[in-house]
């Protein structure tokens, strides 16, 4: 079966490539419609390209859009239009940004974050648990943490854009119904389906931070979790206290309400991030305890030999030995040998007085060196209770200072001890400086050090000091590792979060490579004629998708029908006259936009001659067919639908209809004597009779021809062409073909006459009626003068015979050799002007009598 028009068109658009589409002349011209639609005043230009590379769909500089179509939401679609709506759905997005995002604001709002400062305001907690929580990370901005101050701003960043980007959703949505708001929705789908259920994100990772952020996400997008295979969980409870916050960043057009929105999640999530902290925390700290172990098994006879000789000055050689360890950890260096020489005869008592004299020798020590030490030790001294049950985040550090200091050597060694604890509150000072101060770092262990400080520390076993030392005190190479992991997880955070939710504002520095942009102007003075785009979409995208494959599959087609017609001409036989010469048929079915244009011109005429005869022969041809008087007075049959009229008209009559079975065909001489008004006469007549057999339901051909026009020295040499303008099957370039003919060579009628009657006895109608237009007698190889006007006067009554009506129209100047030629079948046209009118009258004519 033969495969129709529309079945081919979608085959071939199944075929289209993505970037064949998107970036088509058809597709720009709608991206820059929708675009002046939606974005306001504000954009400028907008750049489509293709990266697979570049994580963003889409992002804006404040004057540019780019819209990448090779981002892995629209590539996740299937179909051209499902991408097309992706993409469509960015671009609003985007100009969302371009109208309602302060980005002078945002900035502000993650500055200050990394300065360690709330903005707006900070959180207001609502229970206890969320005052401790607010002063822990009140106590980390204030220090500048650089290992807390960094996760806090990147989920804020985060979970404000978060926000933002659905509060600018739902205003674009509401004020853009149409396409805008159909991309906007099937992208948030298609997001939301890449994120797993709750059960499978708590089975799979085990990170709270990443999957309470994916949870939010979920809700922010549809406004409920994916957790219906859970009953309840702690996370979801969580997310049930920031279900307020969200739901009023949607409809707030308040910035500062999202941000401090924003503000309160966090507060919120800070139980998930002390894990996270603690953990890592524990990760950095556990290859040092194990590389400090050996040492410390294999130093106490080394450690010993400063203790031999305390009251000797040994020179600088045999102290260094002690002061490289001693840096690193120096209450590690000798606890052990003073706790098992001295434990059983000292007490709690006096532990915490040589702690306290310690302490004071320290200071004094230290504040003839520096101003900085002084200080550091006179918090020592105010948090010094922290032994007798206080844990909080301060007093766990200075704790287990303290810890080491009461297992380092006795009073007697005070030389060597000032010398070791100096150096160890220098190193001290030193890692303070790295991670922004002690107000800074103890807080994010603060939690389990509450719980875990009082086994540790006050325990009288040496394991349990070492061990709450290990727990709670950081050297600075651990702290540098901290750092190191919190960037590593950031990294990988960031890669694990859905990256739709990601910034899209950029600056010149940070665009991405746009070699293959294409850069569309965004003008605003064609405003008004690009209004709508937003409605028409759909239908402009489907032109634009017939567009780009109508011409190949015109192309296709057009050779498929020109092979099959020259199959049926090759099988044709024709006289001796005409059987020597070579035959072709031409079949053209692409056009120039050019020619395209032109189409409107030739319609207009049509249609000047269409309207008098459409309203004079068409009701001749209807009143052919079957029709019922009613309301009659008389008759056999009764009118029901009359038969409660009072005067009594309630009777009907059908007259039997005549069957129009007809089948026209029109054939143009082409030859080069056709030229200026006489070719422009003949498309219009063509396209006449053309337009008023479709109205009329009739079938009808329209056909062309010409020689080579070469002198050729038989007729063997020359070739006829056969153009074919329309055939019984209607197409939709039939017209284009009609107003396109051209003309060229010499005119050999005789064979075109026989191909058309060989055409026109195929058809199963009863009249088959043939219309030729021609300004002269033929002028072919060996086909002209007399012998051409007998061979034509022959097949003239060939053609009466097999019961073909024929019309030969002349315009030329040899009318009267012509009229000769036909006789009857002649019709004189005195007036180019009236040729399309006569011919359509004679058609009418010729078609009533016939029935």
């Amino acid at each position: 079966m033969k495969d129709t028009y529309r079945e081919r068109i979608k085959e071939e658009q199944k075929k289209l490539s993505p970037s064949q589409v998107f970036f088509s002349e058809g597709y720009r011209k709608l991206f820059r419609d929708l675009a002046n639609e939606v974005a306001g005043e504000k954009l400028e230009q907008l750049l489509l390209y293709q990266s697979t590379e570049d994580g963003l769909a889409g992002w804006n500089d404040g004057k540019r859009i780019g819209i990448n179509i090779g981002n892995l939401i629209t590539g996740s679609f299937l179909e051209l239009e499902q991408k097309s709506d992706s993409l469509i759905g960015i671009l609003g997005h985007e100009c969302g940004h371009a109208r309602f995002t302060d980005s002078a604001l945002r900035k502000v709002y993650v500055q200050n974050m990394l300065a360690g400062v709330w903005y707006p305001d900070a959180p207001e907690p609502e229970n206890e648990d969320e005052e401790k929580a607010l002063n822990e990370m009140d106590t980390c901005l204030a220090g500048k943490n650089p290992v807390v101050v960094p996760l806090l701003t990147e989920c804020a960043s985060y979970i404000s854009n978060l926000l933002n980007d659905v509060y600018i959703e739902e205003k674009m949505c509401s004020l853009f119904p149409g396409s805008i708001k159909k991309g906007i929705l099937i992208n948030r789908r298609r997001n939301v389906e890449w994120i797993p259920p709750l059960k499978e994100l708590l089975e799979g990772n085990s990170d709270p931070v990443s999957v309470f952020l994916k949870v939010l996400v979920q809700y922010a997008l549809r406004g409920y979790a994916n957790s219906w295979n859970m009953e309840s969980c702690e996370m979801l409870d969580t997310l049930n206290e920031v279900k307020q916050f969200v739901d009023l960043s949607v409809t707030a057009d308040s910035d500062l309400i999202r941000y401090q929105a924003t503000n309160q999640i966090l507060l919120k999530m800070w139980k998930y991030f002390r894990n996270l902290l603690e953990e890592l925390k524990q990760e950095c700290q556990e290859p040092e305890e194990n590389e400090e172990e050996r040492p410390q098994e294999e130093e106490p006879p080394e450690a010993e030999m400063p203790q031999e000789e305390p009251s000797e000055k040994e020179p600088p050689e045999e102290d260094e030995p002690q002061e490289e360890p001693s840096q690193k950890e120096p209450p590690q260096e000798e606890p052990e040998e003073e706790k098992s020489a001295g434990e059983e005869n000292s007490t709690e008592e006096d532990r915490k007085e040589a702690s306290q004299g310690e302490g004071k020798s320290v200071g004094e020590d230290e504040e003839e060196e520096t101003e900085e030490s002084s200080t550091g030790e006179k918090e020592s001294k105010e948090e010094e209770p922290v032994k007798e049950g206080d844990t909080s985040g301060d007093n766990n550090w200075e704790a287990s200072k303290q810890t080491g200091d009461e297992e380092s050597p006795n009073a007697s060694e005070e030389e060597n001890k000032s010398e070791t604890v100096s150096e160890k509150a220098s190193s001290e000072e030193k890692s303070k400086e790295a991670v922004g101060g002690k107000e800074g770092l103890k807080d994010f262990s603060s939690d389990s050090s509450d719980e875990d400080l009082p086994t540790d520390v006050s325990g009288n076993g040496k394991d349990e000091a070492k061990t709450g030392k290990q727990t709670e005190e950081l050297t600075e190479e651990q702290l540098k590792k901290l750092e190191a992991a919190m960037g590593e997880y950031l990294k990988e955070l960031t890669e694990d979060l859905p990256k739709f939710i990601q910034e899209s504002e950029v600056d010149e520095t940070a665009l991405p490579e746009l070699e293959n942009a294409t850069a569309i102007q965004v003008s605003k003075e064609d405003k008004e004629e690009q209004e709508g785009a937003d409605e028409k979409s759909d239908l402009i995208l489907q032109k634009i998708l017939l567009d780009l494959v109508s011409e190949t599959v015109d192309q296709d087609m057009g050779v498929e029908a020109q092979n099959r017609l020259q199959e049926e001409l090759d099988g044709m036989e024709f006289e001796a006259a005409h059987n020597m010469v070579k035959k072709e048929v031409l079949y053209k079915n692409t056009f120039t936009e050019t020619e395209k244009s032109w189409l409107s011109a030739y319609e207009a005429s049509a249609r000047k001659v269409e309207k008098r005869l459409r309203t004079r022969l068409l009701p001749i041809l209807e009143n052919q067919k079957e029709r019922t008087e009613r309301r009659m007075y008389l008759g056999k049959k009764l009118d029901m639908r009359a038969i409660a009229d009072p005067g009594g008209a309630v009777y009907k009559r059908t007259f039997p209809g005549k069957k129009t079975d007809a089948v026209v065909c029109v054939l143009v001489d082409n030859s080069g004597s056709m030229i200026g008004h006489r070719i422009e006469a003949a498309k219009v007549a063509a396209l006449t009779l053309y337009d008023f057999c479709r109205q009329a339901g009739i079938p009808i051909l329209v056909y062309g021809h010409h020689t080579d026009g070469y002198d050729h020295r038989d007729p063997s040499g020359e070739t006829v062409y056969f153009h074919s303008y329309a055939e019984f099957e209607e197409d939709r370039n039939d017209r284009l073909r009609i107003i396109t003919m051209e003309n060229d060579g010499s005119n050999r009628d005789g064979a075109a006459l026989l191909f058309m009657a060989n055409k026109l006895l195929k058809r199963p109608e009863k009249q088959k009626l043939l219309f030729l237009i021609s300004d002269g007698l033929p002028n072919a190889t060996c086909y002209f003068g007399s012998y051409a006007i007998a061979d034509l006067k022959k097949i003239k009554e060939k053609l009466g015979k097999k019961g073909i009506l024929f019309q030969a129209a002349a315009i030329g100047w040899d009318k009267e050799a012509i009229r000769k030629i036909y006789g009857n079948a002649y019709l004189d046209i005195s007036s180019l002007e009236q040729l399309p009118i006569r011919l359509t009258k004679q058609l009418a004519k010729l078609l009533r009598r016939v029935n």
